[in-house]
């Protein structure tokens, strides 16, 4: 998810995408073909036969299945899997894809969303995940538009599927019920803790993202112990291969946004498997009451089990001096590095991103409409701060859209010219047992200096 979040704030939690849906069947048709798993352990697949429904309540087959019938079937089978009772009735709706994108065009719409979309824009730009002259709000719109089967609105308590009821219970095809069960979840979710309360919690970027990742996760897992236990392999299969033809009228959009847009269901089931694994859902409704604080908890569940928290960072507001002012600070956090490494080329983000301590960045704007980005990473120790900024130099250095600038000291101090303008990359000692990485890029040289010599003599970290 972006850092200013588009992705994971905006929208949260209230997306379930199409590649997502693929990530979950391809895990079950896995389990299918192992004969089982020891990652969801509360529940055993009872395979049906595939030309029968598991929601029929007559004998005289499906045929005599009311949508309201199906419908309850599956609310009833996932509140029993998520130990949540039954809530009060919201609005559902099942629209076509214009239906869709005509309700996702009034998130887009919003003027809170597209003054985040401008912020964002400018610091994706900057970071050069995004090419220069693209069009933010217009790739959002592409990206949503054709991937989305579902989402749950908490503020309006509404949930919007995409399919067909207009024809009775057979026109509602896997898909569409497997949709509709995550969605409910989050209908379970927000009954039991008030999703927009939970959101609320979120004291910046990174933990917006990883409180999606809880709320997402959590509907997934949920999601594949239903699959598991309603519908067979071959009928999954046939699922897959239908839902994989598809991805081919999928547009390309750009590898950051794209892996953001997968984090929460992705890294999220990951992160809540592993609670399921050390007390069922009990631990995860805990872990509600107590959401994690960073994505670098979700990444590594022990660290949210340790309780090690993120350490607070500041950049000051004047770090750019005179005739520019903030236009937009947040947290970035260990998967936003990550992910802007791997869209750089590096080749072991992952590692060169763990260790991460805590950050922040701000970006300035001038009179001009200039832009500037200013970063201050703190690292769990000095050899974490050293593999990250070696990954970032040598994916730089392999990078046809960088070029190096000066006579700097490799790891310690560099400098490069890329998309988003003149980059300067320092290293310190903190002189507490971690280094500090400090980020400047600006429209010249000279600023960026003076920009990265402001960050590396900033107090702004505190543990």
């Amino acid at each position: 998810m972006p850092s200013s979040k588009v992705l994971g704030s905006i929208f949260f939690p209230t997306v379930f995408a199409r590649r997502s849906l693929i990530a979950t069947v391809v895990f079950v048709t896995v389990i299918g073909c192992s004969g089982g798993s020891n990652s969801e352990p509360t529940i055993t697949a009872a395979p049906v036969d595939p030309t029968s429904t598991a929601f029929s309540t007559t004998e005289s087959g499906p045929s005599d299945l009311t949508v309201e019938d199906l419908l309850a079937s599956i609310e009833r089978s996932i509140e029993e899997i998520r130990g949540i009772d039954t809530p009060p009735p919201v609005e559902h709706k099942f629209v076509d894809k214009a239906g869709m994108q005509e309700r996702l065009a009034e998130e887009l719409t919003d003027p809170e969303v597209l003054d985040q979309i401008v912020h964002e824009s400018a610091l994706f730009k900057l970071l050069g995940v995004i090419p220069q002259d693209a069009d933010l709000g217009a790739i959002y719109d592409s990206m949503f538009g054709s991937q989305v089967l579902g989402l749950y609105d908490p503020e309006k308590e509404k949930f919007f599927v995409l399919g067909d009821d207009k024809s009775g219970a057979e026109s509602i095809d896997t898909e569409a019920q497997l949709t509709y069960a995550h969605e409910y979840v989050h209908r379970l979710q927000d009954a039991k803790f008030d999703l927009e309360v939970i959101k609320d919690l979120a004291t910046g970027d990174d933990m917006s993202l990883a409180i999606s990742a809880l709320v997402e996760g959590d509907a997934i897992s949920v999601q594949t112990q239903y699959m598991l236990a309603n519908y067979d392999f071959a009928e999954l299969s046939a699922l897959l291969e239908s839902t994989l033809a598809s991805q081919d009228e999928l547009p390309d959009s750009p590898y950051f946004l794209q892996k953001s847009l997968e984090f929460p269901y992705t890294e999220g089931a990951t992160f809540v498997s592993i609670l399921i694994q050390l007390g069922g859902f009990a631990a995860v409704d805990a872990v509600f009451v107590d959401p994690p604080k960073s994505t670098e908890q979700v990444l590594h569940a022990e660290k949210y089990l340790d309780g090690e928290l993120p350490v607070e960072v500041d950049i000051p507001d004047d770090a750019m001096g005179d005739g520019w002012s903030v236009q937009a600070e947040n947290v970035m956090g260990e998967f936003f590095m990550r992910t802007w490494l791997e869209s750089l080329g590096a080749t072991s983000a992952g590692e060169a991103a763990e260790g991460w301590g805590g950050d922040a960045y701000a970006v300035f704007e001038n009179g001009s409409d200039d832009f500037a980005l200013g970063m201050l990473i703190d690292w769990d120790a000095n050899e974490d701060a050293r593999e990250f900024i070696a990954a970032l130099s040598k994916s730089m250095s392999v990078n046809e859209d960088y070029s190096p600038r000066g006579n700097g000291l490799q790891g310690v101090f560099e400098a490069w010219e890329g998309p988003g303008g003149y980059l300067v990359i320092s290293r310190w000692d903190a002189g507490d047992g971690s280094d500090r990485v400090g980020i400047a890029i600006t429209p010249s040289g000279a600023e960026s200096h003076e920009l990265n010599h402001a960050l590396t003599t900033a107090d702004g970290l505190s543990r």
